[in-house]
């Protein structure tokens, strides 16, 4: 039985991976760096993609995956196993797409809304009007706000500050949070918070699924929007972050980069592919950093790819300290 695909993220993944075939078939003179431009992808990224796709197909068999070649100078497609042809949207599919704009419609705070309004005219002026009714009217009545998205849309309205307990992950920690809402905007399939901390002095994203409890607080709230400008591209403002840390990955692994910004770089003799990544949390990274260790390994800046040597050290040392059982 196929497993089911568990988050948006991954299903805007697989869309875009079988969207890649078809592309190549129709300008077959391209190059990875001509169609990475189209395509507004990273040619690392997109290269990487293209050698997944090699080990996809109908079955487990040779003869049931797709037979290509690629590198970045051209890409030769023997056999697509004939997924030859763009994704369209089935009526259903157009339906639920339909049925999820009506419910940011209605979000509180949404980035670029206008967008959003704009895609879900489109998709009516397509869809049969009888199942736009039926869609239109399902979205009013079984769209329902959850509390937790209830209590922060009204404070965002009533300018008041929240209370959450919220599961950190860069931290491991679950701890309250007081913070001044700015905005909720959706990337990867997660809706997210951004608010201002009063009591570490800076803004911050929190993640909806990771909150907790949340309490409108009757004190007004002091979002210093003056200090925070949104690139609806790079929500998390990746960009700013001055530092970088240098990877060296396996080839089969880039599919982290659809997880993490990690942006690819070019593939070297021994087939791993040089990559880098922002730094914020020193300590979030050394651990996703020993989490994949079996995937890459940290090569720069010299601090930092120390403090995983040391890290990855006290590990073993205590594995090899336990006793036999």
């Amino acid at each position: 039985m196929p497993r089911p695909i568990d988050s948006p993220a991954k299903l805007d993944t697989l869309v875009h991976l079988l969207n890649i075939i078809p592309y190549f078939q129709a300008h077959p003179e391209r190059s990875v760096m001509e169609a990475a431009k189209d395509l507004g992808r990273e040619p690392g990224a997109l290269l990487a993609d293209l050698h997944r796709l090699s080990c996809s197909g109908v079955g487990n068999w040779p003869e049931e995956l797709v037979d290509l070649h690629a590198d970045y100078r051209r890409v030769t497609i023997s056999n697509s196993q004939g997924m030859d042809r763009p994704l369209r949207l089935t009526p259903t599919e157009a339906g639920v797409l339909l049925l999820t704009l009506e419910s940011l419609e209605a979000m509180s705070g949404l980035t670029d809304r206008k967008a959003v309004i704009s895609a879900a005219k489109k998709l009516r002026e397509i869809l049969d009007p009888k199942a736009v009714a039926v869609f239109d009217s399902l979205a009013a009545e079984d769209v329902a706000e959850t509390s937790a998205q209830l209590v922060l849309r009204q404070a965002l309205e009533n300018n008041q500050r929240v209370n959450f307990n919220y599961r950190s992950v860069s931290s491991d920690t679950v701890r309250s949070r007081v913070v001044d809402p700015v905005r909720i905007f959706v990337n990867g399939g997660e809706t997210y918070l951004t608010a201002w901390e009063e009591s570490s002095g800076q803004h911050k994203h929190f993640r909806a699924d990771r909150m907790s409890d949340m309490r409108a607080l009757d004190e007004p709230s002091s979002p210093h929007l003056d200090q925070i400008p949104f690139d609806q591209h790079d929500p998390f403002s990746f960009l700013d972050i001055p530092e970088k840390a240098q990877l060296l990955m396996r080839a089969e692994a880039t599919w982290l980069a659809d997880y993490y910004p990690i942006t690819l770089g070019r593939i070297r003799e021994d087939s791993r592919v040089e990559a880098s990544m922002p730094l914020g949390s020193t300590e979030w990274f050394i651990r996703f950093a020993l989490g994949q260790a079996d995937r890459l390994e940290v090569i720069g800046p010299a601090h930092l790819a120390q403090q995983v040597r040391l890290r990855t050290s006290i590990g073993l040392s205590t594995y090899n300290c336990l006793p036999d059982r």
